[in-house]
């Protein structure tokens, strides 16, 4: 038996214009509810683009895996953290935070790890906090908070280290000059001649455990009015190459031991 014949494609159109008009005629109680469900939101928390180094220390298959690493954004409820060594999902981890007013340590679980993405080859790991004293939650707040939804990545903690500048743009010997802060994209110095914004330079920190050498590019300079005479003059100075080994020495230097 032959089967019904096909519609074309304009008796499909008025059926279904007749059938919109037969709903729309219908009353609202009468009319098929379409229920959407809505997609869950895992970021509940506004996140702050900041760059702060850890140290961290999770349990792992082997045991005690501790390391360092760098913040790449922050919440009130978790945190986007770049780290030398891949951590495995679900892994609870503790995390201490060095930031400008002391450290922060929280306890967290990890959700995900992705690709080494960044000039330093770290690894980014999605974090979601789990258990946050109230004192400690009380700081992270004010630190997410210092200066509103804006707050620059380039957070700054202070150290005092000597250093040892060469001008990468002319031949001369090299001069000496102290950091007065530090942070993941660049310091402030303390040199005793005036360097021009745009000035490439190499400049080697001398910690007690190493010595640090970082290439970079003069930013500002301390403007003559606000100057000491006599006195040391301040420049600042933004990372303009950075490798893995030196962002983990940085890390370390720059945070507390847990």
């Amino acid at each position: 038996m032959a089967g019904p014949a096909p519609q074309s494609w304009g008796d499909l159109a008025k059926e279904r214009r007749d059938l919109e008009i037969r709903v729309m005629g219908e009353p609202r109680s009468q009319q098929p509810v379409r229920r959407t469900v809505p997609w869950p939101d895992p970021r509940r928390h506004l996140r702050y683009s900041i760059h702060l180094p850890l140290l961290h220390r999770a349990q792992s298959r082997s045991g005690i895996n501790a390391g360092m690493g760098w913040t790449r954004n922050l919440s009130e409820g978790g945190a986007c953290l770049e780290l030398a060594d891949r951590l495995r999902p679900k892994a609870p981890v503790l995390v201490r935070l060095q930031t400008d007013q002391g450290a922060i340590e929280l306890h967290a679980r990890v959700i995900w790890s992705g690709e080494p993405v960044s000039p330093a080859g770290c690894i980014p790991h999605g974090v979601a906090f789990t258990k946050v004293p109230p004192d400690q939650h009380q700081a992270l707040r004010g630190l997410l908070g210092a200066k509103g939804p804006v707050r620059h990545a380039g957070v700054r903690l202070p150290l005092a280290l000597s250093v040892t500048c060469r001008r990468k743009d002319r031949e001369g010997p090299p001069f000496q000059g102290r950091t007065a802060n530090i942070g993941r994209g660049g310091l402030m110095l303390h040199l005793p001649r005036v360097l021009r914004p745009g000035t490439p330079l190499e400049v080697t920190l001398h910690t007690v455990e190493e010595q640090l050498t970082v290439q970079g590019t003069i930013v500002w300079v301390e403007p003559p009015e606000r100057r000491n005479p006599g006195g040391s003059i301040r420049h600042g100075l933004r990372f303009t190459a950075l490798d893995q080994s030196f962002c983990q020495a940085l890390g370390l230097l720059l945070a507390d031991p847990l």
